[in-house]
């Protein structure tokens, strides 16, 4: 038992030691890439980074991170939360277990008691599903899911960052393509309000709104950003997309956005557009939708929601993310986001 427990003990350093590599270099390249247009981080925002994460967080480990929003940002703000530090500490206390429930998809209509997920139908462990979770013959799945067009979207479980996500048409479309692609949903192909088209993408943009509970309980939007694909794209990817922060009091989009290897633009690079000036419509409608549905799962302390605005103005959930959705880009072009909620005390065991 010694030898198990010894051995369980040098893999989960291991992890450990792996988990912070892997963050401190992604956060060197993003550095190097904003200092490239903003200058050199300055030794004493550097030093009062370091400090900070040595002194808040526990570990100098935290201090790439800091550096990063330090240098978007201009200065040094406290209430920052590092993004390893997020995933390592705090996605495990206020999420855990049960923000794995965001993995299968075929759930999140039933889970969340409402229509907002654009699902038609499922294939799970090589049974095909209708959207009410009955079991559907093969050769039934192409008349349920193209009823409405001859284009539909499938997702495969787990597929984040625009990997595992493929635009399926009618006149192509064969079971056995699905079967090799493993457990998904099938999803309406959404076409995207007009407010969109004036960046003249295909790809449907995609608002990603977080919402978090506090210490009483209750749901607030802290964060929300658009995001936008590129031209020939199907679908927002994350090696290639566009995204713009959104002022959550407003609904206006930032004057600058970013680029996948974070590199600011005053507009898109494809359409030429501008940001600036632009107020996302229904964006009221769409913080009230994630805090509605996030109030149905209290235990769930922080979720990423990915929503499209179809052409008629609804509102259509694409995925929900309750397990290490993404906060650093929100940290370092809005925040600090969740500087009151107490998560620097988490790495405490209070």
């Amino acid at each position: 038992m010694k030898v198990i427990h010894s051995l369980k003990s040098i893999l989960s350093k291991a992890e450990t030691y792996r988990f912070h590599f892997l963050h401190k270099k992604e956060a060197k390249g993003i550095l190097r890439q904003i200092e490239k247009e903003k200058g050199r981080l300055s030794p004493p925002l550097k030093k009062k980074a370091m400090e900070y994460a040595q002194d808040i967080f526990g570990a100098k480990r935290y201090a790439p991170w800091l550096y990063v929003y330090s240098a978007a940002s201009g200065t040094f703000k406290e209430g920052w939360i590092p993004d390893n530090y997020y995933g390592q500490v705090v996605v495990p206390k206020i999420q855990g277990a049960y923000g794995k429930l965001s993995f299968a998809k075929l759930y999140s209509n039933a889970f969340f008691k409402t229509d907002r997920f654009p699902d038609l139908a499922y294939y799970v462990n090589g049974q095909w599903l209708s959207k009410d979770l009955s079991v559907m013959d093969p050769s039934a799945v192409q008349e349920v899911i193209f009823s409405e067009s001859d284009q539909v979207v499938f997702k495969r479980d787990q597929s984040f960052q625009g990997k595992g996500v493929h635009l399926i048409q009618k006149n192509n479309f064969k079971t056995s393509y699905i079967e090799q692609l493993g457990n998904g949903v099938f999803q309406k192909h959404i076409r995207h309000h007009p407010f969109f088209n004036d960046f003249g993408m295909a790809a449907t943009a995609t608002l990603r709104i977080t919402t978090v509970l506090n210490t009483s309980r209750q749901v607030f939007v802290r964060a929300a950003y658009l995001r936008m694909g590129r031209s020939g794209e199907t679908h927002v990817q994350s090696r290639s997309q566009v995204k713009v922060g959104i002022e959550i009091n407003t609904g206006e989009l930032a004057e600058y956005g970013h680029l996948n290897d974070w590199r600011s633009v005053p507009k898109h690079p494809d359409t030429h557009m501008a940001f600036t000036h632009k107020t996302i419509p229904y964006f009221d409608e769409a913080m009230a939708l994630c805090k509605e549905l996030h109030a149905k799962v209290p235990y769930i302390g922080s979720i990423g929601w990915d929503l499209a605005i179809d052409a008629k103005g609804q509102l259509q959930i694409l995925e929900w993310n309750g397990y290490n959705n993404d906060i650093k880009y929100s940290e370092a072009t809005q925040g600090p986001c969740f500087a009151d909620l107490g998560w620097e005390q988490l790495w405490k065991g209070n």
